[in-house]
């Protein structure tokens, strides 16, 4: 089975195509490749993606008679730094790479969001395709030209927009994902529901075995569904200055703080659960909606077995990350909160003002 979004940009001369498919592992992604006619490529991954994929990328590629170099990284969220990128441009300087160069991000968000940068910033733009193998960037991360490193333990406060020329998501790359980074990739798809679609939502309210089981009708809803939502909100809002595109934030501004104040610890899909639960919370708390939304939202993170409570992050500790947050001004942010499932709203709020609420958020 094989679905396509297609998702078209003011900024780019055609659009570009984001496939889902259960098809054998890379059976069409090497006449993608081909159809680009990059003077080189490479291929860039990490080494627990290496060691499970590589030979199958390898042979698909080489099967096409397309040549490649493999840059290949240490696993971890470490690895989102400007040093990694200052050691890729060194491969593709050694190595030649000019402007018709295409790299290939071969992982999950951290790879591809390390290979958009350096694509973006290398001779100043060459071609990029995402091949996301984990179920957080298939949904999320791959798509919208979102790319960008982590400084001083704040997160993607160095970045650009660049959007890739092709997405591959192959839902059988999920299959090896631990369960509890699997289970954090359920977060973002949530979100989506959360934000877009109430349908989405209930379906994984419904179907938790299916989804937690990876069945393979469950995981193509789930990701055609919020690959869906997330192109239709990049096509109207592709640099986030029009603000559609900053209700894909819900959950987003509590989740980085989280990150931050615990260097990592908690994985990124477990932060926008704890995130989203916390944006809920405060929604009802400024009587924007019933509290019945906050209950669901906390129901839908807890059944597909993700944390609801960040044991061990204090509250002081997400106020101060808090402060570096690019959504809003000096003294004030935008905060994305919910009037009902699927009714999103962007709230400004005195900076001062939200972490006195945050005190009396419950977790």
């Amino acid at each position: 089975m094989r679905k396509t979004v297609n998702l078209r940009l003011r900024s780019m001369p055609c659009r570009y195509s984001i496939a889902i498919t259960d098809e054998p592992l890379f059976a069409s992604l090497a006449r993608i490749v081909s159809s680009l006619s990059p003077s080189s490529l490479f291929v860039i991954t990490n080494t627990v993606v290496n060691r499970l994929y590589g030979k199958d990328m390898s042979s698909a590629l080489e099967g096409a008679g397309l040549r490649y170099r493999s840059i290949v990284l240490p696993d971890g969220e470490r690895q989102k730094s400007l040093d990694t990128a200052r050691r890729i441009y060194g491969r593709l300087l050694t190595y030649r790479a000019d402007r018709n160069s295409v790299l290939v991000g071969f992982g999950g968000g951290v790879v591809g969001d390390v290979t958009g940068f350096v694509s973006s910033t290398y001779m100043r733009g060459i071609r990029f395709i995402q091949v996301p193998t984990t179920l957080l960037a298939q949904v999320d991360a791959a798509i919208g030209g979102k790319t960008g490193v982590d400084y001083s333990f704040i997160k993607n406060v160095v970045g650009t927009f660049h959007q890739p020329a092709f997405v591959y998501s192959n839902i059988g790359l999920l299959r090896t994902l631990p369960a509890r980074t699997y289970r954090a990739g359920i977060a973002e798809a949530i979100k989506y529901g959360a934000i877009r679609d109430r349908r989405l939502f209930s379906y994984i309210e419904g179907h938790r075995d299916d989804v937690l089981h990876h069945a393979p009708g469950a995981l193509m809803s789930i990701v055609f569904g919020s690959s869906r939502i997330k192109a239709a909100f990049v096509e109207a809002d592709e640099r986030e200055t029009a603000g559609t595109r900053t209700l894909l934030n819900f959950g987003h501004t509590f989740a980085h703080a989280i990150e931050s104040s615990t260097r990592y610890r908690v994985l990124h899909g477990e932060a926008v659960g704890l995130g989203m639960i916390m944006a809920a919370q405060l929604s009802h708390r400024l009587g924007l909606c019933t509290e019945n939304v906050p209950e669901r939202i906390k129901h839908a993170v807890r059944s597909v077995g993700l944390p609801t409570s960040p044991g061990g992050t204090s509250m002081q500790g997400l106020s101060k990350s808090m402060d570096y947050d690019k959504k809003g001004g000096v003294d004030t942010i935008n905060m994305v909160l919910l009037k009902d499932i699927g009714m999103p709203l962007v709230y400004r709020m005195d900076k001062r003002l939200l972490k006195k609420t945050l005190t009396e958020v419950t977790l």
